[in-house]
């Protein structure tokens, strides 16, 4: 079964706070063909966000600082100060009960992937992400 996204080259802003997780999901990426911007915390990804220059932002939900759901608040409030789009945004969470998945859904995320992440389960949901855009 072939399960390529359907979009390569994705500028993907990437904030886990776990070193380890951050290595493997930032692999997982570019082997998928994709450039990929890291954060340590959500601070810093609502840091490095600027208008058009991503087109995907992965969250973990629970960093310091600022965890995964005020980081994408604030970067959809500086999105729409500059008139610009904000791209779609997928949780990569081990907090991923049903209630906790519908809650991150309801705060603004498109889609989610629990912990631990498969590179194939990774693919197919930015494939499905962007085939809705």
């Amino acid at each position: 079964m072939t399960t390529a996204t359907m979009k390569t080259g994705l500028r993907v802003l990437l904030a886990d706070d776990n070193p380890i997780n951050l290595q493997i999901l930032t692999s997982f990426l570019r082997r998928l063909g994709h450039n990929v911007t890291t954060a340590e915390t959500g601070r810093e990804a609502v840091e490095k966000w600027q208008p058009n220059q991503f087109d995907l932002l992965c969250f973990d939900i629970a960093m310091p600082e600022l965890d995964g759901i005020a980081a994408l608040k604030q970067i959809e409030v500086r999105a729409k100060a500059a008139r610009a789009p904000a791209p779609p945004a997928l949780t990569i969470t081990a907090n991923a009960q049903p209630h906790q998945l519908e809650s991150y859904l309801a705060a603004g995320f498109k889609a989610n992937l629990p912990k631990p992440v498969r590179r194939l389960d990774l693919d197919q949901i930015i494939g499905s992400l962007h085939a809705k855009a």
